[in-house]
């Protein structure tokens, strides 16, 4: 059995969002007004506006909340997303990933990587598809048994596998 002490599991986005109360409260005043400001959210929460600054803007880069197209000067109201597949996805990737960690009985069963990469302009474009064409030879395919490894046996059985890929460029704090 593995030892505990080596779980580790990423929270979901549900469970960030909850895990401080001022950024539930703001999303109630969200939904109770259709949408609202760091000076409107901080009168009626009796909070500093530059804390409700601080986590409305962690809640629009968890993808929850969005700044409201065409605020003039520097007033930024914000509303929530607009719940799209994309978002639908991310959430069920989430649940679906924390659920196998608390299964998991190996260290040998996934691998996980990540890189940041300077490209110049039209290489993520170039990147997605060189991407897309990788996993299309997958796609719909049987299992090999000519596998790259030189222990592998022809497979028994077919596991669908969750290949996660996220590709975006970098934004500076503001």
């Amino acid at each position: 059995m593995r030892d505990m002490a080596d779980h580790r599991s990423t929270p979901n986005r549900r469970d960030v969002v909850r895990a401080h109360p001022l950024r539930e409260a703001l999303l109630e005043l969200i939904d109770r007004d259709g949408t609202t400001t760091s000076t409107i959210a901080a009168r009626e929460l009796g909070e500093s506006t530059g804390s409700c600054s601080f986590h409305l803007r962690r809640l629009e880069a968890l993808g929850v909340i969005e700044a409201v197209p065409g605020a003039v000067g520097r007033v930024k109201p914000w509303r929530r997303m607009r719940v799209e597949q994309a978002t639908l996805n991310r959430e069920l990737e989430d649940t679906a990933y924390a659920s196998w960690l608390a299964a998991k009985t190996s260290e040998d069963e996934d691998f996980a990587f990540s890189e940041v990469v300077t490209l110049a302009d039209g290489e993520l474009a170039e990147l997605r598809a060189r991407l897309h064409r990788v996993l299309r030879d997958f796609v719909g395919s049987e299992p090999r048994s000519d596998a790259a490894t030189p222990t592998a046996a022809t497979p028994t059985a077919v596991t669908p596998t969750a290949v996660i890929i996220r590709a975006f460029p970098l934004r500076e704090e503001q």
